[in-house]
């Protein structure tokens, strides 16, 4: 049997599974769906098990692999990731649950687990970098995140590509995003939060505020400012405040010929079926962070579609970043046990050293300046 198991073979699951089809990792691959059970074993050669994880009950066929790598929607991953933990698995999660994870952080120490969860882009490579930071440069006083997956060709429709969950994507302009301002944690609504940012030879974008710092509000809780900006291209925040206008990025319920329809619900549909689904994508970061010794850096990566592999810029890096996070798991470079935020990865500086070599090694490059 496999050490490992894939819970999930969507966008980000097929990213995972591509990695460590170009390793000498052994992986199975767990979902409900038998068309991508079929390309999991007939192309890539893994081997598969169809599951549906929303019954907690079938887990219990996993309990004796090593480690399970989820890639599930948030909206179901949290049960399933603590009963893996309950089942002595160790976890690799990229899901973004919106429950708090550090509830799970005893469970894993008693389970002697190792948890990591955010193990994807932002949340998750971003973490890693500011932890990075923070351990090298003498403590993180202000860390500002700049990240987006953006169409490679601006003038399309919003100016991105619809590579993942549109529920999320509209999600992210309704949910309080929470910050550290003035060294207290606040909540602000993502589109009274806004800006533009120039980006060292990228050019000038527009950003508001997300969601995205969740574990490092506990991790850098002394930090004097801490928040993430979600990248756009110029002219988007008009139109997504004109879609708040109207009405659509809320929760709230019209009745229209006898039946109910959530707003944003009905927003995201609308995205599904207009938005551009098979365009190239690209994925901008760019993170400012200054130390409590006054060292300033900048941090900027900038991904693009990948033709050999034909994977999206947003699988790759996120699915990526989790299969490499897995691996180190897996060869035992990554020791404590417990919840492990990725922060926690990038203040071990032989870890974090390892795991942007590997990213370099897939062509996704990491660049610091001063």
């Amino acid at each position: 049997m496999s050490e490992a198991v894939l819970i999930g073979f969507g966008r980000i699951g097929v990213a995972v599974a591509l990695d460590f089809y170009r390793s000498i990792s052994t992986l199975t691959v767990a979902d409900f769906d038998d068309k991508r059970l079929m390309f999991a074993y007939n192309v890539l050669g893994f081997n598969v098990l169809r599951l549906n994880a929303t019954k907690l009950s079938e887990l219990d066929k996993l309990k004796n692999f090593n480690l399970a790598i989820t890639a599930l929607p948030g909206s179901i991953a949290f049960p399933v990731v603590k009963r893996l933990v309950e089942l002595g698995l160790n976890v690799v999660d990229v899901s973004y649950f919106p429950e708090d994870p550090w509830s799970l952080h005893e469970l894993a120490v008693n389970n002697e687990v190792k948890l990591i969860v955010d193990a994807g882009l932002a949340p998750g490579l971003s973490n890693i970098i500011l932890g990075y930071f923070h351990s090298k440069y003498g403590g993180l006083k202000s860390g500002k995140i700049y990240v987006g997956g953006l169409s490679q060709d601006p003038s399309l429709p919003l100016g991105i590509v619809a590579s993942w969950s549109m529920e999320d994507l509209v999600d992210e302009y309704i949910r309080p995003a929470r910050i550290i301002r003035d060294g207290k944690i606040v909540e602000v609504n993502p589109l009274d939060y806004t800006g533009c940012v120039e980006i060292p030879s990228l050019g000038s974008f527009e950003c508001f505020v997300s969601d995205g710092v969740r574990t490092m509000l506990k991790t850098f809780g002394d930090a004097d400012e801490l928040i993430e900006y979600t990248l756009r291209y110029e002219g988007h925040l008009e139109l997504m405040k004109f879609l708040r206008f109207l009405g659509f990025l809320s929760n709230k319920e019209l009745v229209v010929d006898g039946c109910k329809i959530k707003l944003s619900s009905l927003l995201a549909k609308l995205f599904e079926e207009r938005l551009v689904r098979d365009a190239p994508d690209r994925v901008v970061m760019y993170i400012e962070a200054l130390s409590r010794s006054d060292v300033s850096k900048h941090f900027v990566m900038d991904v693009g579609y990948d033709d050999k592999l034909k994977l999206s810029a947003m699988s790759k890096v996120t699915g990526f970043t989790q299969s490499i996070i897995a691996k180190m798991v897996l060869d035992g470079l990554i020791e404590q046990h417990g919840l492990i935020p990725p922060e926690n990865i990038g203040m071990d500086l032989k870890l974090y050293d390892h795991l942007i070599s590997e990213l370099r090694g897939r062509g996704i490059i990491v660049s610091e300046t001063s």
